[in-house]
């Protein structure tokens, strides 16, 4: 299973109400546990389940509610699908032994070890998301020294391109090809990068975060550009997370000029820390909200809508086949949103909620409105 379900599950959930709507659960491929991590278009879902004796588990797509078995590298070892394009093809990684994994890509005529491909030889690698073209964006040792954020597709092969410093990752990709992520040199904090492609077959690289020691990464793009992701930049107030403070859910922007900001999205009732892992076209940002300071209180997911956080667990109620949803994970153009939470019988499952729509007189206005200004990227 992937490391989410490690996470601390005691305590219940707390926060702003939203409109009734079911929350659906996803069901494995025989084993107890399931996990969701993203949706297209098309309501096609993509994750990992486990089989039966929930010793390994799979990347899994999906259908209708109905699962089925994406494999892996290795079927005897775990793999795990982070994302899907609108053509259904998924990509994630696949476990091949010794604390090594591959970036993978999953579609309808077979596995394809993009890892290998890529040519990343020198350690682990993943996939972390695909776009309508094939283009994959993710994270691999394809040079000497730490991973670095990498892009493939089956026409063009592998290049390393999107990380600024000595190591990093590409999150996301649209179908425009611009990607965002995080580099890092060592010992020091991230820093949320944006890539674009050039005139001349490479990529223009530049930092969106705040400037300083602070903490950011970039999550998320939609495809008219919309940027998510954390930081604990200037203005967020004081705690543990290093300068700025705690960390939490924001939309970066970006000006003609290359000058960046952000808009904070706020935290779930005590929670100190947020954190932003999707949005759609229409602005609609999905995450989860977690606590470090040892009160022992539940990690919890939530939506945010024009100026709004919504507690997501506000949903549930004495039928639920949940307790918690821990994070929500993917949403696409249709407002259905995933992730996954504990069950009242103990497992970690996938969820779907469709067509997600809040009340608009209801929930706890949680973001500061207006853009805090930070330095320019690079």
């Amino acid at each position: 299973m992937s490391k989410y379900v490690l996470l601390s599950l005691a305590g219940t959930a707390l926060g702003t109400s939203v409109c009734a709507q079911s929350v659906e659960r996803l069901q494995t491929l025989g084993g107890t546990a399931s996990i969701a991590n993203d949706i297209n278009d098309l309501g096609q879902i993509v994750g990992e389940s486990t089989l039966p004796g929930d010793t390994i588990s799979h990347a899994t797509i999906w259908n209708n509610g109905v699962p089925t078995d994406l494999s892996a590298v290795d079927p005897s070892r775990n793999s795990v699908a982070w994302a899907v394009n609108n053509l259904g093809v998924a990509v994630g990684s696949s476990d091949l032994g010794q604390g090594l994994r591959t970036a993978t890509m999953f579609e309808s005529r077979g596995l394809i070890d993009v890892g290998a491909a890529a040519g990343s030889v020198n350690g682990s690698s993943v996939a972390w998301d695909i776009n309508d073209s094939g283009r994959v964006a993710g994270q691999a040792a394809i040079n000497p020294g730490f991973a670095k954020g990498f892009f493939w597709d089956p026409s063009n092969g592998g290049v390393a391109a999107g990380t600024l410093y000595q190591g990093g990752a590409n999150f996301s990709i649209n179908n425009a090809g611009v990607s965002v992520g995080h580099s890092f040199f060592f010992g020091d904090p991230d820093t949320a990068t944006i890539s674009m492609p050039d005139d001349r077959g490479g990529y223009l690289v530049g930092e969106i975060g705040p400037g300083g020691r602070s903490f950011s990464m970039a999550r998320a793009i939609s495809e008219s550009g919309i940027i998510v992701g954390h930081t604990n930049g200037a203005g967020l107030g004081s705690g543990p997370g290093g300068e700025g403070g705690d960390w939490q859910a924001v939309i970066y922007e970006q000006d003609d000029r290359g000058g960046t900001s952000y808009i904070p999205l706020g935290r779930l009732d005590g929670l100190g820390i947020s954190e932003a892992n999707d949005v759609n076209e229409d602005g609609l940002v999905v995450g989860s909200g977690f606590d470090f300071s040892g009160s022992g209180i539940a990690p919890r997911a939530f939506a945010w809508k024009d100026g709004t956080m919504y507690e997501l667990n506000d949903l549930l109620d004495a039928r639920s086949e949940f307790v918690n949803l821990i994070q929500a994970t993917g949403v696409n153009a249709n407002g259905d949103i995933v992730g996954f939470g504990e069950t009242t019988d103990g497992s970690i499952a996938g969820f779907v909620i469709r067509g997600f729509v809040p009340t608009p007189s209801t929930g706890t206005v949680l973001a500061a409105f207006g853009l805090i200004a930070t330095r320019r990227r690079r």
